[in-house]
């Protein structure tokens, strides 16, 4: 049965592949592990943030499609804003023209 090294340990190894752009074969050899278990580390950690970048851009998407629906509103409610000064005027302009 090999080693059991911690989750910590396992992080920093990851790390350094990542940071560093170092190659399984050269860490192993560093610090007298198999290239493989590095590998596989590696890919456990992709893994496991899969879902975590998944979640992020769907909330991205979300966000960017409510900005959207904000934007469209927002024009929405100026333009009626507008029409409803317009009809003030006609109705004030049609209440004096009655009075005469």
């Amino acid at each position: 049965m090999g080693r059991v090294y911690t989750q910590e340990f396992r992080d920093q190894i990851v790390a350094l592949h990542r940071r560093d752009g170092r190659t399984f074969g050269e860490i192993a050899t560093e610090f007298g592990l198999s290239a493989t278990s590095v590998a596989k580390w590696v890919r456990e950690a992709e893994k496991a943030e899969r879902p975590v970048r998944r979640a992020a851009l769907s909330e991205q998407v979300d966000r960017s499609s409510e900005a959207a629906r904000i934007a469209q509103l927002e024009r929405e409610l100026a333009q009626k804003t507008e029409e409803v000064e317009i009809l003030g005027k006609a109705l004030a302009f049609f209440a004096r023209r009655t009075e005469r």
